[in-house]
């Protein structure tokens, strides 16, 4: 299909009109997104299936109405300027231009009065501008999430613009969520959102040959599903790559609660304008029972304690409490108190600070995720259950997640394992009673010879052959 671009090189009073041929040429596929009327199109496709090629065209085409006004959004500035920028350059008639492109800005105008904008979304704040006629979003599966719902997507109110996100998947990240929304609306009849979904091999352009090359060469099956067959694949750089996310799979399932009084645990992440969120379990057979979750920001400390009071039930017998080590600051908006004394006077307690690494606590649960020990509730955790299948590594090398993103429900997790690490990781004997005083005076002697020792592990920190009660079990122990 060879691409004819309209543009008007004239004001619109003006009869005269120009039709200039653009050498672009979509194949069917392509063809067949650009025959979709849809105003939101979800366009998840693998490498080299045409992506830019299609996302070009377009741009020109839209351009081609006069007065539009185009945002082609690449992850960065940097992306944008070296993916299309001198593509677009090449591809637009010099007689077609208002003025010559500005290298800086990386903005076009045209005769016709339309422009055409390259930017980045590595800093949202900078996507200004006149309200946008139409939108692509140039591997949008590696723009922050808050780009498209706080900025790009009110902008496209004013002129009910359209939107494109064209994508290869990046794990089961922000526009996973995006896409499976697209298809419930679909579903319900909604015909303002279309999804496609293509591989490589749906470009008749590539030979069939260099492709299997490329299979062969590929490091993993899982990354030629995810790069090249565009499916979105749970462990491609996730923090928690053996978790399982499906419903009614080894870790999400329908928890029935132990009838009568039972012993429960609460582990709470702090933040203002950030979400709080507070998890509620228990421990049978050595398993950990996640069945509550708590997430709500813009409250105070002790409006927060006391709704996490109020979903605590008098059949709950609360034994411990975790919170974030921020927790602990004055805050000078409190008049000097801290978070951790304002959840104390309102009752959450015994309340304990956690620690600010989280590289041993994450190391247990991913050791409970493989052993299976970790059991979410479907119905009450969906927040968890979504952060932690997005929880993904920022630095593989230094092993360092992103930090950017949701992570509240998951930090409060970090919090709550490293509380029972004694009760899931450590053996008792049968006869061996410890008292919650003892655990505590354990739990400092540790810290203590761990600050006077960084170098010093856990099972230094205990006497296992003395008569402090507790057996260590050495294979555990080097995972806290």
């Amino acid at each position: 299909m060879s691409g004819r671009m309209a543009i008007d090189l004239l004001p619109q009073k003006t009869a005269a009109r120009k039709i200039f041929r653009i050498p672009l040429t979509l194949h069917s596929k392509q063809a067949e997104i650009d025959a979709s009327p849809a105003r939101f199109k979800i366009i998840r496709a693998g490498r080299k299936f045409g992506k830019t090629t299609y996302a070009q065209y377009k741009a020109l085409k839209r351009l081609g109405r006069p007065n539009s006004i185009h945002w082609h959004i690449a992850p960065t500035y940097k992306q944008a300027k070296l993916i299309s920028w001198n593509d677009f350059k090449r591809l637009i008639p010099p007689e077609s231009l208002h003025k010559k492109p500005n290298d800086v800005d990386l903005t076009i105008r045209l005769k016709n009065g339309s422009q055409l904008f390259l930017m980045g979304s590595d800093e949202p704040d900078s996507l200004r501008g006149p309200a946008p006629t139409s939108i692509t979003l140039e591997e949008s599966a590696y723009h922050k999430r808050e780009a498209w719902y706080e900025v790009l997507r009110p902008n496209l109110i004013p002129s009910q613009a359209p939107c494109d996100f064209i994508f290869t998947p990046k794990g089961f990240n922000w526009m996973k969520d995006v896409e499976d929304e697209a298809h419930r609306r679909i579903a319900q009849g909604i015909k303002d959102w279309a999804c496609f979904h293509y591989t490589i091999y749906d470009n008749p352009f590539l030979s069939k040959e260099e492709i299997e090359e490329a299979k062969k060469d590929c490091d993993s099956d899982v990354v030629w599903r995810q790069e090249y067959l565009a499916e979105y694949e749970s462990s491609v750089g996730r923090v928690f790559a053996s978790f399982d996310g499906d419903y009614n799979g080894r870790h999400i399932q329908k928890i029935i609660l132990p009838h009568g009084l039972f012993d429960v645990y609460r582990a709470i992440d702090w933040g203002m304008r950030d979400n709080t969120a507070c998890l509620w379990a228990y421990i049978q057979n050595r398993r950990l029972f996640v069945y509550r979750e708590h997430l709500a920001n813009n409250l105070s400390a002790p409006a927060q304690a006391q709704v996490i009071r109020n979903q605590t039930s008098s059949s709950e017998r609360v034994q411990r409490n975790a919170i974030s080590h921020d927790a602990a600051k004055e805050d000078p908006a409190m008049r000097g108190l801290t978070v951790l004394w304002h959840f104390r006077q309102a009752g959450i307690t015994p309340l304990q600070i956690s620690t600010r690494d989280k590289k041993h606590s994450r190391a247990m649960i991913n050791q409970l995720i493989q052993e299976n020990r970790l059991v979410i509730d479907s119905e009450k955790c969906p927040k968890l259950r979504k952060q932690l299948l997005a929880y993904e590594w920022k630095d593989t090398t230094m092993e360092k997640p992103d930090e950017m993103a949701d992570d509240d429900a998951v930090d409060a997790l970090h919090y709550l394992v490293e509380m029972l690490q004694f009760d899931l990781f450590m053996d008792r004997k049968k006869d061996d009673v410890v008292s919650r005083e003892q655990m505590y005076a354990e739990i400092a002697k540790e810290r203590l010879a761990a600050w006077r020792n960084p170098r010093m592990t856990i099972s230094h920190a205990f006497d296992a052959s003395g008569d402090n009660g507790l057996a260590v079990d050495d294979t555990a122990a080097g995972y806290i």
